[in-house]
């Protein structure tokens, strides 16, 4: 069965605080479903699906599009009911040699990806505020984690230089529920400057308003898979060197995902050419901006805000579909970030309906970005380590 390896967090000096008497790496979360058991339930629905296509005499792909439809109420039939269904490869990895897969990138992702989820209880105060203090201990105990860095400075001089131009993409859109933290972006900001020695005119936390120059927009770049004709702003192609990509982890439109690689439609002159989840507008657009030299190459980090994520609905705020995960998604592998994230808004929507609940479009995204050599998707591919704070 196929899932994330999920590796220890260190405790250093033997600590075991926040971990009560279960030994570091096997702990679960309080309040919230341990990543173990996602991974788990995960690759289970994910067999699921498989027998399910299979059934309905579909390919993987051609049974996502019609889950990403609502056009596909199935059942399996094939599983006997002394036994489980055989283990199959993950549905976000798309058939190689599909006539609608596009070639590999020739700048392959590594082997492996490693994603650091690290989670505090106090670190909501009241309903979206957040404690700024705690916010910057879980970014340097995700960044040590991360890099196996000795300290968090040594760990936040492996994001950036002193001479680096350092663009701090956010995510503005939805406020006052919706954005993610402007505090995560001034804890990293101040990192920056205090470890890594940046200046701190050469950080810029910016969203879609910039000031001239940076909102100036670039030469146009045109995306392989529909032709769609973008353009950057200034700031990601000529002025910064490095890339910080501050997201949110929220469901959209269903069974889209806004989180790390959406986040980057703010980034762009055009956000409203790439809208629409159907399996050839945003699940292949939006990887591919991101595939884009002056992204790809100088996205340092990826932050995933999953402080108070939204398992359902969006980009409209639903109480019933938000929880207080309490936790950031962090990685140098922007894809195996948000794959992490999408496992944990479809365990969370499966506990609420008490039944399967797919993000079928979101992973029709994931697939592609994989497939064009973005990032890792696949279960397989990526460690995670959990790091369990307070």
């Amino acid at each position: 069965m196929a899932g994330f390896k999920a590796l220890p967090s260190e405790c250093r000096n033997g600590d075991r605080s926040g971990h009560g008497d279960t030994p570091c790496g096997d702990c679960g979360t309080v309040g919230q479903l341990p990543l173990g058991e996602i991974a788990a339930d995960f690759a289970q629905r994910e067999a699921d699906l498989a027998c399910r296509a299979r059934a309905a005499g579909l390919t993987r792909r051609e049974f996502l599009a019609a889950l990403a439809a609502g056009t596909a109420a199935l059942t399996c039939t094939l599983r006997a009911e002394t036994s489980p269904p055989p283990a199959a490869p993950s549905p976000l990895r798309e058939q190689r040699g599909s006539p609608a897969a596009p070639a590999p990138s020739p700048a392959a992702p590594a082997a492996r990806s490693r994603v650091v989820v690290v989670t505090h209880p106090e670190v909501v105060i009241k309903e979206y505020r957040v404690n700024p203090p705690v916010i910057r201990q879980m970014l340097d105990r995700a960044l040590v984690e991360l890099s196996g860095s000795r300290t968090e400075a040594e760990a936040w001089q492996k994001v950036a230089r002193a001479d680096d131009f350092v663009a701090v993409k956010h995510n503005s859109i939805g406020r006052p529920t919706l954005h993610s933290h402007t505090e995560i972006n001034d804890a990293v900001a101040a990192q920056l400057a205090a470890a890594a020695q940046v200046k701190p005119d050469r950080i810029l936390a910016a969203d879609r308003l910039l000031p001239a120059p940076y909102n100036e927009l670039s030469d146009p770049f045109t995306l392989p898979s529909r032709g769609l004709e973008t353009r950057l702003r200034r700031l990601y192609t000529e002025q910064a060197t490095a890339i910080v990509n501050v997201s949110v982890l929220k469901a959209h439109y269903s069974d889209g995902l806004s989180a790390a690689l959406k986040n980057h439609l703010g980034s762009v002159n055009n956000p409203a050419a790439y809208h629409g989840w159907e399996p050839d507008r945003m699940p292949r657009s939006i990887p591919e901006l991101n595939a884009l030299p002056p992204l790809r190459s100088k996205t340092r980090l990826a932050i995933i805000d999953a402080i108070r994520p939204l398992f359902a609905g969006g980009p409209v705020d639903d109480p019933q579909y938000r929880w207080d995960y309490r936790g950031l998604i962090v990685s140098t592998d922007p894809v195996a970030a948000e794959a992490v994230g999408l496992r944990l808004l479809e365990a969370k929507r499966a506990e609420f309906r008490k039944k399967e609940w797919p993000m079928a479009a979101a992973r029709l995204m994931l697939a592609h970005a994989q497939e064009i050599g973005l990032g890792n998707a696949d279960a397989d591919r990526i460690d995670v380590v959990e790091a369990k704070m307070g």
